[in-house]
């Protein structure tokens, strides 16, 4: 009897073959309307263990739950506008992201390799032409950076970056009437870049060298890696006859050497060399003209930024949200376009025997258009004294890095960008880098490089809080404040309300300044 229980539990042949073909509709997807129909939500995880049930998940289009409903926001909370998360990068994109990880790091070996493997993904890729155009001229070549910075401006007449890299090259050439026109002054004080480029032409001078002269097209195309009609309609400008009366073909190299091109009528005329017992240049004090105008407004200081991802049908969003801080307000005032260079700290240092800096003999710290470093607390507010400035307040420096109210995160915008803002160097290896080299970076208002190259010192002491009631003290002397972040720091310190503090005296080639006044009257 209980043998006979056995095989009448047994399947029967046609049992069998119902529950095959199940299976089989199940794995073609012919199953879905009743699987959708018999499987309940809580019942997945115990059918996800067997293969049957992980093909059948595989095989149904899942229907997508409503979305949540979004809370609106509390009163104490600024919502910022969201901005769509961006999309995987493309080989050029990529290419372009590691030629500027590498530039930062002055590696501009690696770094031109990779920005001239983007630029044959993607030839109008501005990033990748900007950034080679800079790692050529920062690895003394500036004949083959013009090329790129002349093709970026026409391709994209609106790049801060393209624009003055070509300006710079001009005014190296000579060409200062059209250096003028896309800087709209030549005055040294508002572009340190300059003095660099006398200084090279005076040591030219001095080594009797001849004056730089224009690339010609020819020569441009040649040295980007770009065959040009007249090369290949004109092959003895560029190969030697053979034996036979035959050229003989260039190597295939990736910059041709060519003959150095025609004189041009607007070539630099040598500069007299300078007698050995000649004065020093005369001082002349920064002035106002150089600055920001900054409307006074209202807004919140120390804030705390947070980011969200939302999905809402397969596209996703990032929200940044500016919570906490108080509410200040700040009157109209001016503030220093670019950090106080060397040249301009040389000046003062000539006219008031103060001391000089003492990273001014270290290689990554000396230049004109270099931040000037090192610096104290006192030494920044005598130099703004000097200049007929002062130095900012912490309210005045978040406010116009937050874009005036805007609340933003970066004084460019929410989304960090590389190449907005010079950071995450090597301590050992690193430095800053020249003021105005990040324009994209700039505030709302055009001021530049408050993220990034240098702490800069504030007027204000360092308390626990902005608001805090008693400013911390070490040994005995009250801490003063610094914002912005520098060089050798992450993203963590270039946040517009991110602060730190250090004692009065302390010299660091990290620390630097910028000078405010008050607004015109």
């Amino acid at each position: 009897m209980q043998k006979e229980n056995e095989l009448a539990r047994l399947p029967s042949p046609l049992q069998t073959c119902i529950l095959a073909l199940t299976v089989m509709l199940v794995g073609c997807g012919g199953a879905e309307p009743t699987a959708r129909k018999t499987i309940a939500p809580e019942q997945g995880a115990a059918r996800d263990a067997s293969p049957p049930a992980q093909a059948l998940k595989r095989t149904l289009s899942v229907i997508p739950a409503p979305p949540p409903e979004r809370k609106p926001p509390s009163p104490e909370e600024v919502a910022a506008p969201p901005e769509p998360e961006p999309s995987p990068p493309s080989r050029a994109e990529a290419l372009s992201a590691k030629g500027e990880s590498a530039y930062r790091q002055e590696d501009y070996k690696f770094a031109e390799k990779n920005f001239r493997e983007a630029l044959i993904h993607d030839p109008e890729r501005l990033h990748a032409l900007t950034g080679l155009g800079w790692t050529l001229y920062d690895s003394n070549r500036p004949d083959e950076a013009f090329f790129f910075f002349r093709r970026a401006k026409a391709r994209y007449p609106e790049s801060g970056s393209a624009r003055r890299g070509l300006a710079y090259l001009l005014y190296r050439y000579g060409r200062l009437k059209e250096a003028k026109a896309l800087l709209g002054s030549l005055d040294k004080t508002r572009w340190p870049e300059l003095a660099n480029i006398e200084h090279e032409l005076k040591t030219r001078a001095i080594k009797g060298l001849p004056p730089p002269r224009l690339p010609t097209e020819k020569k441009e195309e040649a040295k980007a890696g770009e065959p040009s009609p007249e090369t290949d309609a004109a092959p003895e400008a560029s190969s030697a006859p053979g034996p036979e009366g035959q050229r003989k073909p260039e190597p295939e190299t990736e910059t041709a050497k060519l003959a150095p091109p025609e004189t041009t009528p607007e070539a630099l005329k040598p500069l007299p060399r300078p007698a050995e017992d000649a004065a020093p240049p005369p001082v002349r004090k920064p002035s106002l003209e150089g600055m920001v105008d900054v409307p006074g407004g209202r807004f919140r200081m120390g804030v705390e930024f947070t980011s969200s991802k939302r999905s809402r049908r397969r596209r996703r969003r990032v929200f940044v949200r500016a919570t906490g801080g108080r509410p200040v307000e700040v009157a109209s005032f001016r503030l220093d376009k670019f950090e106080v260079t060397n040249a301009l700290y040389a000046d003062f240092v000539q006219a008031t025997k103060a001391p000089e800096p003492p990273f001014w003999r270290k290689v990554h710290f000396t230049g004109p258009h270099l931040p000037v470093v090192g610096i104290t607390w006192e030494e920044a507010r005598a130099y703004c004294a000097w200049a007929g400035k002062r130095l900012p307040t912490e309210a005045e420096w978040e406010y116009a890095a937050q874009g005036a109210g805007k609340g933003r995160r970066y004084p460019w915008g929410n989304a960090q960008r590389d190449r907005n803002a010079v950071f995450g160097l090597s301590p050992d290896a690193g430095g800053p880098k020249a003021v105005g080299r990040r324009p994209e970076g700039a505030s709302a208002h055009g001021v530049e490089d408050l993220a990034g190259n240098v702490w800069e010192w504030v007027e204000d002491e360092f308390r626990n809080a902005p608001e805090g009631a008693r400013p911390i003290m070490q040994n005995g002397r009250v801490l003063r404040t610094l914002k912005g972040g520098s060089w050798v720091n992450g993203w963590w310190a270039l946040v517009s309300s991110h602060r730190t503090g250090d004692v009065p005296q302390r010299r660091l080639p990290a620390y630097g300044f910028r000078c405010a006044a008050d607004a015109a009257k």
